[in-house]
């Protein structure tokens, strides 16, 4: 049970690529903002920062994260949730990432905040990473699910690994249910080049992976609305000197992995705009034993 080799490998470099860069975006926290409807992020909402912020808060409500709790972050980046659950849960986490400059990045910011002993960074592929059965209290998952090719065994693997009565919480980029339209098709194959994913699926897919490898009480809801502003083209861009010349020189020293960074801000927008992407957050409960 393991993830599709190339997958990962592009997942490793493409992060160790951008890692400053999306530091310099996207702050702390590398992933969506969560806004109320019809809040301007420019005017009358939260900045990226707070509404980053607030979409942690919001998944370990949704999916009743307890406090205290052992927790293994699955596609733990640069460790801004499991820093926040460390600090403002009392948690203790375990995170896990394909990328080792994220895992190393990850440690020292968790020293930094004053959590570093109750965190812990792994390079380590999630379905491979041996963790004994029934270890923790819960599994997040925020935006790393969408990087996996074999998602039932994701499922599997978080039921294994979770004590019973345990909380599975996701937070994934996803397609609309249902057939895409061509030109629907066509932005899901520019988001997948452009941020190193295997095909997306729905909210409801993710329902159903979840049911099938033995969870209960599975719940999805679709927060689509919540996050679109995130690729707002006036509040979602880094400020760079140079223009294309400096993304032209990232190119020839990094790889052309890194233009992936660039080109996703509008093509993100038109597919959440078109309705071809969605956004969901999962949350299910491995059944307590008799």
């Amino acid at each position: 049970m393991s993830s599709a080799p190339g997958i990962n490998e592009a997942v490793a470099v493409y992060y160790d690529t951008t890692i400053d860069l999306y530091e310099r975006l996207w702050g702390e926290h590398v992933h969506h903002g969560f806004w109320d409807p019809g809040e301007s992020p420019a005017a009358d909402g939260a900045d990226r920062h707070a509404a980053a912020d607030r979409l942690v808060r919001e998944l370990v409500d949704f999916a009743g994260v307890p406090r205290d709790a052992h927790v293994l972050d699955v596609g733990c980046g640069i460790g801004g949730p499991a820093i926040a659950l460390a600090r403002d849960y009392g948690a203790t986490v375990e995170g896990v990432t394909l990328s080792e400059a994220q895992a190393g990045r990850a440690a020292e910011r968790a020293a930094e905040h004053g959590v570093g002993e109750r965190t812990r960074f792994r390079t380590v592929d999630f379905l491979v990473s041996a963790y004994p059965d029934a270890s923790f209290d819960a599994v997040w998952a925020m935006e790393s699910v969408m990087h996996i090719a074999d998602r039932p065994a994701f499922f599997a693997e978080a039921f294994r690994v979770l004590k019973p009565g345990g909380v599975l919480a996701v937070a994934s980029w996803c397609v609309r249910d249902g057939e895409l339209t061509a030109a629907q098709e066509d932005l899901h194959q520019q988001v997948l080049r452009h941020q190193v994913m295997p095909p997306l699926q729905s909210i409801e897919a993710h329902e159903r992976m979840a049911a099938d490898a033995g969870f209960a009480q599975v719940r999805g809801t679709d927060w689509t609305a919540a996050v679109a502003n995130s690729w707002d083209p006036t509040f979602a861009q880094v400020a760079m000197q140079g223009g294309r010349q400096f993304i032209r020189e990232l190119a020839r020293d990094r790889g052309v992995e890194v233009l992936g960074f660039f080109y996703a801000g509008p093509v993100m927008l038109e597919a959440f705009a078109t309705g071809a992407m969605t956004y969901g957050a999962i949350r299910a409960i491995r059944p307590a034993q008799a």
